[in-house]
């Protein structure tokens, strides 16, 4: 090979290795006069056209906020309200004793002990770490600069339907959360063999810990993969009226124990797992804020769900003193006899009306 063919073949090699040119970042922006969603279709943790697309799809949020608080055209909460209704009224008729959104039904230091006696199984062959978020591209944190305007002009011309958002430079996995749209735009590639794992187990039986450890090990370690998997399993269509069918939520245990169990089970479970990622990647004044808001906008979308605050704010909890166990490397002490790892809690009035049994201690 002549040295002119070297020179053509380097360049080649040199552009198709660079990120994706100015221009063609926002081509993708204006290529869709309505925003359209995007599906990542491998791990990536900056996605230039993923991020184009997100901005675009960002865009909608206001107006669809807007419209579900004066239409109430949000099914999946009017679905959830009947079915919580329903069990309320057959607690009572039962006078079961349940007290919603009164009693914590996890113990987040017996939680953590088990994700520890988990961990220690693996070691030394998985070590964990932290591991790196999903963050904007080079290109998109240009353009969110100046963005807005950019868009905004294009609005008033007509050019793209929607009015732009304002997204005040915030953090990638900060909107995928709070859109439910971490499976779309920031997918790990486990998400097939987390859920053929998951469908193993028998109906009702998989923990949070088996959760946990099925994506530990497939994620070999990387603590924010692991945990980002398992949402993605969780909340790949969160708005899905009809999710309670879903095959994986049947494998799901029973999070609540307020109330009877209802259709909806993927709630307390995805909520806690994202709420728990995003704690450990942030600081914990940062993640309970994120469960304060996320409470604060279930409020206005589907009512007051006291349990569901305690399910935010303890995946909060969890995220954070997850992160001090990596922090202080305390994972690899072995656990003591008086660390418990029994982490499901029963509901204190069922036990006083002897409908449950107390308490054991288990490890």
């Amino acid at each position: 090979m002549n040295r002119k063919n070297l020179i053509i073949l380097a360049l080649i090699l040199l552009s198709a290795s660079l990120p994706a040119s100015a221009g063609e970042f926002k081509q993708w922006l204006k290529s869709q006069y309505e925003a359209t969603h995007y599906q990542q279709d491998g791990f990536a943790l900056e996605d230039p056209k993923g991020d184009a697309f997100l901005i675009r799809k960002l865009d909608q949020v206001p107006m669809k906020l807007l419209q579900a608080l004066v239409k109430s055209s949000y099914p999946q909460a009017e679905i959830q309200k009947e079915k919580e209704l329903k069990a309320f009224e057959e607690a009572q008729k039962n006078q079961a004793g349940f007290k919603i959104g009164k009693t914590v039904p996890i113990d987040i230091d017996r939680l953590i002990n088990k994700c520890r006696e988990i961990i220690l199984r693996y070691y030394p062959h998985i070590i964990p770490t932290l591991g790196e978020e999903h963050s904007w591209s080079p290109e998109a944190k240009r353009y969110l600069t100046y963005g807005f305007w950019h868009r905004f002009g294009r609005h008033i011309f007509r050019k793209q339907k929607e009015f732009p958002s304002p997204l005040f430079l915030r953090s990638k996995l900060f909107l995928l959360l709070a859109c439910g749209w971490t499976s779309r735009y920031a997918i790990t590639g486990q998400e097939k063999a987390l859920t053929e794992r998951i469908m193993r187990y028998p109906d009702g039986k998989l923990q949070l810990h088996h959760m946990f450890m099925e994506s530990y090990v497939l994620n070999r370690g990387n603590i924010y993969l692991t945990m980002l998997t398992a949402e993605n399993v969780l909340a790949g269509d969160p708005y899905r009226v009809d999710r309670e069918n879903d095959p994986i939520q049947k494998k799901l245990a029973y999070l609540r124990h307020d109330s009877v169990q209802m259709g909806d089970n993927y709630g307390a479970w995805y909520h806690f797992f994202g709420i728990g990622m995003y704690a450990i990647v942030r600081t914990g004044l940062v993640s309970r804020s994120v469960a304060e808001i996320e409470s604060l906008g279930s409020l206005f979308l589907e009512g007051r769900d006291k349990q569901e605050d305690y399910i935010n704010r303890y995946g909060a909890i969890f995220g954070k003193k997850f992160r001090k166990m990596l922090k202080d490397e305390t994972w690899q002490k072995p656990l003591m006899l008086d660390e418990r790892t029994d982490y499901m809690l029963p509901n204190p009035a069922l036990v006083n009306d002897g409908k449950v049994s107390p308490e054991k201690e288990k490890h």
